[in-house]
């Protein structure tokens, strides 16, 4: 069949998905009444061109107003236990210093904060209603005036300080001498619950973090356990409403040489009883992960807790509560069940604000009750968007296959605006990073990830939830440990292509791939091993091990997944990386990368970029962008990103149509 363009009547722009409203840092008050969150437009982006505006929601009018003015762009806030007032820090939006401020949520009467330094404008939270919590090195600490640096050297302390909002006097709270990582506060003001570690960033076999929970009447401290932990694991403490019970995400690693974050079980602490105690899931992927909300899975309630379990594409959201001296764990139904993200409850667990969206479906706050097992009577509480949900954004799926080892493969399909079933549509594999990270049926389109620009050229996207991908199992993640890292996934990439193509969706001639951070490595190893393929985008990629040990992610990195460095076993990277297998490529290829990445070492990108230059029998494009991270912060680079990826694929995939 032939191909047949979209309709030009969706007209996305760059700066639909650039600049699209995202509800960030949601918080729901105990009696359910009052709502804030952060309103932002773009991801990434750096203040003050995040352009953040705090907003508050009337639960029961479902009604919604700016707390903040165009003048200011708001980077944190934090809603007082009592659900009276909030407070935020702010710059303008023309650039200058954070200030922070208190908004009593009754009258709308807003004080200004004295006093703020860096550090508190930075992350805070409130401790009771009088005071907030924070960290920050203790007073008096040396500043860095050192002019050499010493490699491995460790950090110095880092501890909780609080700040009176009567009279703006800081002052410690905790005495510890490691560095203090999450801290949660207990709504009424008594404990606050930490982890630390003399060196969190340690690279060579994790870091062993305390679990401890501060008195902060009498500033007795009670460890409660040790564990190593990776660097770059994130978990999540929440309180229940009358302090009586904190909840502790507990990280599952796999990884052979270091900690890899895979999985998650649930841990609940009593102060009263002092008693920890596993939640029995009774669910085998356990808690559902998402690095990049981190702070999500676990909403408690007086006597229970929502949560999120792994589930694939799609969590599933439960409630767990105690029953005779044991759990009970239901599993809620209704309309926007399986498409829920993240939730906030009120302290009986009968009304619940919820964040629903779907792969073609932008995000939207939600309230709604909870009787039994059902999720009834949801109310929408914002108008996110409004430009861009007038336009048409196409449609979606999940779809499965057999994938490499034989595993069933999980992947999202979007479809383009006016797609007509039978009609065979150009392929734009889309790729996850991590790789311990996963391809939800979410809306998750930025500037790394531009799904719907591509399918509004009158394209198909797969994005595909392969081997080394999180919420399928804590096996699944693993798989990749031992010298998979390319091959299984790659299958799975392959075979996913040919599913669509058996499907009757796409023409298996007319294939493209593009992918950002370990999306950028996989695309870069797949255009080693297919031929075939018309066009390929690797962002923040690279097929060179030996260059990216340099930076910690890079060392990090290969203790997971490999036995041995590149430098203690290079004939068996040399069988597995993709930098040596460059002259199989007949792809065009465009890379790019910021020049000051520390997640992907740009030297490692050079040498990617002048061994499949050399190797290649296709066009290899590299483009930097400079001074930018490994996620750009400037809306000029972000456009630049996205412009060069859709010129690639237009130049090599579409125009040959």
């Amino acid at each position: 069949m032939a191909f047949i363009p979209a309709a030009s009547a969706s007209a996305l722009t760059p700066d639909d998905i650039l600049y699209m409203e995202t509800p960030g840092h949601f918080t729901l008050s105990a009696d359910g009444g009052n709502l804030v969150y952060i309103r932002t437009a773009g991801t990434d982006l750096k203040p003050p061109a995040n352009n953040g505006t705090l907003m508050y929601v009337d639960v029961n009018s479902a009604t919604e107003l700016a707390l903040t003015g165009p003048d200011q762009s708001v980077t944190a806030c934090a809603l007082s236990p009592d659900g009276k007032k909030v407070a935020y820090a702010a710059m303008p939006r023309e650039g200058g210093p954070v200030s922070m401020y208190l908004t009593n949520l009754t009258d709308r009467k807003r004080t200004a904060l004295s006093g703020v330094t860096d550090e508190l404008a930075g992350s805070f939270l409130f401790l009771g209603n009088d005071r907030l919590i924070f960290t920050g090195a203790p007073a008096g600490a040396a500043t860095d005036s050192e002019v050499a640096i010493v490699a491995d050297e460790l950090p110095g302390p880092v501890i909780l300080r609080t700040y009176s909002l009567k009279d703006g006097v800081i002052a410690p709270i905790s005495a510890n001498n490691d560095v203090i990582t999450i801290w949660e506060p207990s709504p009424d003001g008594k404990y606050v619950l930490y982890k630390a570690s003399p060196n969190p960033k340690s690279w060579e076999t994790g870091a062993t973090f305390r679990y401890v929970l501060l008195n902060t009447l009498t500033g007795e401290e009670k460890e409660l356990f040790t564990l190593v932990e990776g660097y770059q694991d994130e978990n999540q403490f929440a309180w229940s409403p009358d302090s009586s019970d904190v909840y502790i995400e507990k990280i599952i690693n796999g990884g052979l040489r270091y900690p890899v974050e895979n999985a998650a079980e649930l841990l609940v602490y009593s102060p009263a009883t002092q008693k920890l105690e596993e939640v029995p899931l009774n669910w085998e992927r356990g808690l559902h992960i998402d690095i990049f909300n981190s702070d999500i899975e676990v909403n408690p309630f007086n006597g229970g807790a929502y949560l999120f379990l792994a589930d694939g594409t799609n969590p599933k959201l439960v409630r767990a509560t105690r029953s005779n001296g044991g759990w009970k764990m239901t599993t809620l139904n209704g309309r926007d069940a399986g498409n829920i993200f993240a939730a906030e409850s009120d302290s009986t667990g009968s009304t619940i604000v919820y964040n629903y969206n779907s792969a073609s479906s932008p995000p939207q706050l939600f309230r709604a009750a909870v009787s039994g097992s059902g999720i009834t009577d949801p109310v929408r509480l914002t108008g996110l968007n409004q430009d861009l949900i007038q336009k048409d954004l196409g449609t979606s799926e999940v779809t499965k296959w057999e994938g490499a080892e034989g595993d069933t493969v999980y992947g999202v399909i979007r479809y383009p605006p006016g797609y007509e079933k039978g009609k065979l549509y150009p392929l734009v594999l889309v790729i996850h990073g991590g790789p311990n990270y996963a391809d939800f049926d979410s809306w998750r389109d930025t500037w790394e990830f531009p799904y719907h620009l591509i399918t509004d050229k009158g394209a198909v996207t797969l994005s595909v939830n392969y081997h080394g991908s999180t919420n399928f199992g804590l096996n699944f993640a693993r798989s990749i440990e031992g010298g998979n890292y390319y091959s299984l996934p790659t299958e799975d990439l392959m075979t996913g292509v040919d599913h669509l193509a058996e499907m009757g969706i796409i023409n298996r001639s007319q294939v493209g791939v593009t992918g950002w951070s370990n999306g950028g490595i996989l695309t870069l190893a797949l255009i080693t091993k297919d031929p075939t393929l018309k066009a390929a985008v690797s962002g923040a990629g690279t097929a060179d091990e030996n260059s990216q040990i340099a930076n910690t992610n890079g060392i990090v990195m290969d203790r997971m997944y490999y036995e041995k460095s590149p430098y203690q076993d290079p004939a068996a990277f040399q069988n597995i990386l993709p930098v040596y297998q460059a002259e199989n490529v007949r792809t065009p290829l465009l890379m790019m990368i910021g020049t000051k990445d520390p997640q992907v070492d740009p030297s490692s990108a050079w040498v990617t970029y002048r061994a499949y230059k050399e190797g290649s029998q296709a066009p290899v494009r590299f483009v930097l962008f400079k001074d930018q991270p490994h996620h750009m912060t400037t809306p000029e680079t972000q456009a630049r990103k996205i412009q060069e990826e859709l010129d690639w694929l237009d130049q090599y995939l579409f125009s040959s149509l």
